[in-house]
């Protein structure tokens, strides 16, 4: 791609639905312009795919700017890291690219112990969230609380040995598994900073340093904003704040910065765990879909529930993000589809509704209405112009970027990025 103009100096790609839309792919496109690619929430919850030729490389916490060369990765101090997922992730990557990651020192830490007291929750609760059970609730749970363990906490000289062990003895006890995961969470932590010390920062200042810079930054969330904690289909989301949303308490950098804010969505919608999905389907046609589009989540391997394209909640999502562009993926799944089924409305008592409920019992009431737009014979700008024009004219945002097919290369950018139609 060639460079951006210079007000588009900085981007963030958020993911519109339940999560799984493609974000890697779209971020890994626009990180070539990018001087660092910031994530600001989550953790290894988290797994993002891109395919290089035929090469999968799938990422938990880095972002996929680290695949390129010269390019900062930063984890944000939004995020919460858990060290053994981290260190294998780097020790898969050069040297050279190790060197370019930089983590911040408010970062939290998800030890042992916050997987197996998030594994005894989902046990015994009447409704389980369905969540990957790698700790990440309990950790962000253990932030708010002012009991986190943080990664400049690790840093620090004489922490791991003469602070963790008692801290970590407390926690437990209080949880009620006294003992769990202690000697574990100690060598891990050793690791973390023999290993990784030197990738240590405060990112905060790092990033207004590059600002001022006039270096271009990439911000990209985890998940999709329908999961994040404030509004998303609350109780059944994440931990933090994936809609743009989340991207000032994330890292320290003001969201009035952002000149641009790309929202992530498929031709069709996916949900996985359990919560409220209006457009989900069922049976056989699910089934299809699902192998048609290998829905399979990346980080435990379960089916992802599966929907058609949800117009009420993309506005909802358009809303909450303010945002400017959509980058529309998956669309290669419904190749040669005569027409594509669209919830453009819900019906609930009876009564039409063309807005996203706000509430979790009207959610679970209601029944999508499907109308049927216009399919496409191949992906690509002038067959799939009619189901383009129809998105904008539902949601008034334009499509910047159009996935084409799973490789880094199968895709197609338009303004602001590039020219109207020209190829990556």
């Amino acid at each position: 791609m060639r460079e951006l103009e210079k007000q588009m100096q900085h981007i963030c790609v958020v993911g519109l639905n339940w999560g799984d839309e493609g974000k890697g792919k779209i971020v890994d496109v626009l990180a070539s312009d990018a001087d660092a690619v910031v994530r600001y929430q989550g953790g290894a919850n988290a797994g993002h795919t891109v395919y290089i030729g035929e090469v999968r490389h799938v990422l938990h916490h880095l972002p996929m700017g680290v695949l390129h060369d010269g390019i900062l990765a930063v984890l944000g101090n939004g995020m919460v890291l858990e060290p053994a997922k981290l260190l294998d992730e780097v020790e898969l990557l050069p040297e050279e690219a190790v060197s370019r990651i930089r983590i911040s020192d408010r970062a939290h830490i998800v030890l042992p112990h916050h997987a197996a007291v998030e594994k005894l929750r989902e046990q015994s609760a009447a409704h389980p969230i369905g969540t990957t059970l790698r700790g990440i609730g309990p950790a962000y749970q253990d932030k708010f609380g002012r009991d986190g363990i943080r990664m400049g906490d690790i840093m620090t000289p004489g922490f791991i040995e003469g602070v963790l062990p008692g801290k970590l003895r407390e926690l437990t006890q209080r949880l009620g598994i006294p003992g769990e995961g202690i000697d574990e969470a100690i060598q891990i932590c050793n690791r973390l900073k023999e290993r990784l010390e030197s990738q240590v920062t405060d990112t905060r200042q790092l990033l207004h340093k590059l600002h001022q810079q006039g270096k271009k930054l990439l911000f990209e969330g985890a998940q999709g904003c329908m999961l994040d904690i404030d509004f998303g289909t609350y109780p059944f989301v994440t931990s933090s704040s994936p809609s743009f949303l989340g991207l000032g308490p994330g890292t320290g950098f003001s969201p009035r910065k952002i000149d641009h804010v790309v929202g992530v969505t498929k031709a069709y919608c996916t949900r996985v765990g359990e919560g409220p999905f209006p457009s989900e389907i069922h049976g056989e046609e699910a089934e299809a879909l699902r192998e048609a589009g290998g829905e399979f989540g990346t980080t435990t391997g379960r089916p992802r529930r599966v929907g058609w394209l949800d117009i009420p909640a993309l506005r909802f999502a358009v809303e909450l993000n303010d945002l400017d562009s959509f980058a529309l993926t998956k669309a290669d799944v419904l190749d040669g589809w005569e027409t594509i089924p669209v919830v453009t409305a819900y019906r609930l008592d009876g009564e039409e509704l063309g807005q996203f409920p706000d509430s979790l019992t009207d959610l679970e009431g209601l029944e999508p209405v499907i109308e049927q737009w216009p399919g496409w014979s191949q992906v690509d700008e002038v067959s799939m112009r009619p189901f383009i024009d129809r998105l904008m004219q539902a949601t008034g945002i334009p499509v910047s970027i159009l996935s084409t097919g799973r490789r880094r290369d199968e895709v197609c950018v338009f303004e602001p990025f590039r020219a109207e139609g020209e190829l990556a």
